[in-house]
């Protein structure tokens, strides 16, 4: 296994129970945009990539013939699981996969998804040429993650402390980046949507994170002394754990030659 997939595995499987309560994850304004790009008729197939506690799948499940939903951890499966249950969510199955190298046949989806993880990913190319193999053609892709700026200083910036703060991270790309990588891939992008933004307040992110006391002192002096810019593209507010900040988010949904 891949050593950014190994660190991923490790990160998740310790703090799965932590992204269960998570608000961003959760109840993020991102999960609607999803859905509604994805054009749902009620009649799909969808799979729902590195489902975390499966937030990104119960959500599709509403409109969907049925969700699979795929993650690399155990813990962070068990804990969709039991929500599933709580929820009475009955058209989610779940399988324990790698994102790169998902065990399912070629085109087998009408549907393919994937929220808030490809920045964890070793090669998001190779994600999305699995995207590819199992989505149907004319089907449709839906990917959002959090994206860095444009600008080069407050991209390492935010690609820094989120490494502090989990060093499973390993890139956050820019908007560009990601309508890039989806035409690369063979995809004809239909939409774009950068409105939406992941909330985030920092004592509740670093408890989620697990980060140790070094790696938390280390992050409040980063947020204490941004870049320029900074405030304004992260919407920096407040101070100490009730610091917030929201991390910007890209949405690309695609069509599947």
């Amino acid at each position: 296994m891949d050593a950014t997939i190994r660190k991923a595995a490790a990160q998740f499987g310790r703090q799965a129970a932590h992204y269960t309560t998570s608000r961003s994850h959760g109840s993020g304004d991102s999960l609607a945009v999803m859905v509604a790009l994805a054009g749902l008729a009620g009649t799909e197939r969808v799979l729902d990539v590195a489902t975390g506690t499966g937030f990104n799948a119960f959500a599709f499940a509403v409109s969907a013939r049925g969700v699979v939903a795929v993650d690399l951890t155990a813990a962070m499966l068990g804990e969709a699981r039991r929500l599933a249950a709580e929820r009475a969510i009955a058209n989610v199955t779940f399988v324990r996969a790698v994102a790169g190298a998902l065990p399912f046949g070629d085109r087998a989806f009408d549907v393919t998804t994937c929220r808030i993880a490809p920045h964890h990913f070793p090669s998001v190319p190779a994600f999305l040429a699995e995207v590819v193999r199992v989505t149907r053609p004319g089907g449709r892709v839906v990917v959002g993650d959090t994206i860095s700026p444009e600008d080069p200083v407050l991209a390492a910036w935010h690609n820094r402390v989120e490494t502090l703060r989990d060093p499973s991270h390993v890139r956050n790309y820019t908007a560009a980046e990601w309508q890039a990588f989806a035409e690369a891939a063979g995809l004809t992008v239909a939409a774009v949507d950068n409105t939406c933004r992941s909330r985030l307040t920092f004592g509740d992110w670093v408890t989620r994170g697990g980060t140790d006391p070094e790696r938390v002192a280390a992050l409040r002096e980063a947020f204490a002394a941004p870049p320029p810019g900074a405030v304004a593209a992260f919407d920096l507010r407040g101070e100490g754990d009730a610091l917030e900040f929201a991390w910007p988010i890209t949405i690309v949904a695609a069509i599947r030659p």
